[in-house]
């Protein structure tokens, strides 16, 4: 699982700065770092204002809360709840692919992706549809909050 996270965490590094891999070394410590600041920092607005995204950023959240959107007047099934976290996995693949953001804005987006990228994962794997209401509601709240912090 660790192994996951940390592969994932250099997956989002390198897609976000669309560089070319750093030595080993450096990619371990900026996975452990990655993984160890997910708990311990929370997304804050800049110095009182919203954190500038790009365009695409912008469009690709856009799509993801038109995906949960429309989910709301399908039918609710283990198989459509599938569906959704498939459906938003790839709305995410989508967004880090295109992502070109860098700096501040770029640190503050990974803070609040993370958590999102974490429950669409869990509503992947999860089996019950009371559980996956659940994380639906968790996904459906994260992404408003982007638009409380990102223009």
């Amino acid at each position: 699982m660790k192994l996951f996270f940390i592969s994932l965490g250099l997956l989002l590094i390198a897609a976000c700065n669309n560089q070319q891999s750093a030595p080993a070394a450096d990619e371990h410590k900026a996975a452990d770092q990655h993984e160890h600041n997910l708990p311990a920092e929370s997304l804050r607005l800049n110095n009182g204002v919203k954190w500038k995204a790009d365009s695409s950023t912008n469009n690709n959240v856009k799509a993801l809360q038109a995906i949960v959107e429309q989910f709301t007047s399908t039918e609710k099934t283990p198989g459509t709840y599938k569906q959704l976290g498939a459906t938003l996995q790839s709305g995410l693949d989508k967004m880090i692919s295109e992502c070109r953001m860098k700096g501040p804005d770029h640190d503050a987006l990974h803070k609040w992706l993370e958590p999102l990228i974490g429950q669409v994962k869990k509503l992947n794997e999860t089996e019950k549809p009371e559980e996956s209401a659940q994380q639906l509601t968790a996904i459906t709240q994260q992404i408003q909050l982007y638009f409380q912090f990102f223009e």
